[in-house]
This record gives structure tokens, sequence and C-alpha cells, in this order.
């Protein structure tokens, strides 16, 4: 019998997500947590739910879920969403943020004007505070960004 070939996907943001794949038998859930400090969870489902989940929703496009392109398998994968760009934009891990975010102001704006899911968003605003991002300019543009004030976003009373 052939080994079902396996993708392994990531969960970069913080908060737990879920997916409930209806098979022939039932409905098989997989979970993640959602990623602690440097933790990223990440779990290996099959090849067909990956398959379904990019035929049947918007998860990997809006940044949800990430495909770890290790295998050619899972390079296929990314290769078949439809818009690639899209899904690379909303897709950050919080190395990718932190670099984006401790950069040349205008690099960094440029990069953050490109997402338009609004939990990626709140993903790097919650990198920046955790990083203590510290630029009152970077602050500003990032208030303005996100639409929040920014004394109730950097709320500075916090330490």
């Amino acid at each position: 019998m052939e080994k079902t070939k396996t993708i392994k996907i990531a969960r970069y943001r913080t908060s737990p997500y879920i997916v409930n794949y209806v098979t022939n038998g039932g409905i098989k859930t997989y979970q993640w947590a959602g990623s602690k400090g440097n933790k990223i969870d990440i779990k290996e489902i099959p090849q067909e739910v990956v398959e379904y989940l990019l035929m049947n929703s918007v998860c990997f496009r809006e940044g949800e879920l990430k495909i770890i392109e290790d295998t050619p398998e899972a390079k296929e994968a990314v290769s078949n969403i439809d818009d690639i760009e899209e899904y690379r934009n909303n897709t950050h891990s919080k190395e990718e943020a932190k670099k984006i975010l401790e950069g040349n102001i205008n690099k960094m704006k440029s990069e953050l004007k490109k997402i338009t899911n609004k939990d990626e968003k709140k993903f790097f605003i919650e990198v920046a505070k955790e990083i203590k991002l510290d630029s009152s300019a970077k602050r500003k543009f990032l208030s303005e960004w996100y639409g929040v004030k920014q004394d109730i976003l950097f709320d500075d009373t916090e330490e």
C-alpha cells in the first residue's frame, strides 16, 4: 500500500486554527494551537487535505496557514495557490516580521502596505509590541496603518 504523502503546514499567528476535513468515514479535525514565543506550530497533514483547502478555502491566501516548501509536493501546492502574491504578502514568520519592523522605515512602509489581511496586521502589531518597537515614526505609521490611535495601540503603561 502506498504511503500517503504529507505536507508540513505552519501556523505563525498566535491564535488557534482548526480545519475540519470531511472524509468518507466522517470528519477528521486538524488543529494548530498557534505560535507561542519562538515556537511555531507545524503539523504534517495529508496532501489531499492541502489540495482540498487550496480549492475550498482562503486559509493559505489570507495567511492563516503557511505551506512549508521543503518537498516537491509542497512546492507544487504553493504553485497552485490562485493568488500567490496575496499569499506571500499575508504570510510572515515572526522572524520576517521582526526584520521588516526593525529595518528601514520606508522599506517597512512599502512591505506593510502590501498586507491585506486584518489578522496579519494584528500579528505585526503583536510583534512590534513584543520587540518593544521604540521608533516614534514607525509607531505612528503602524497606528495609522492599523487604524487605531497610537496611544491606545501602544499603551506604554503595560511595563
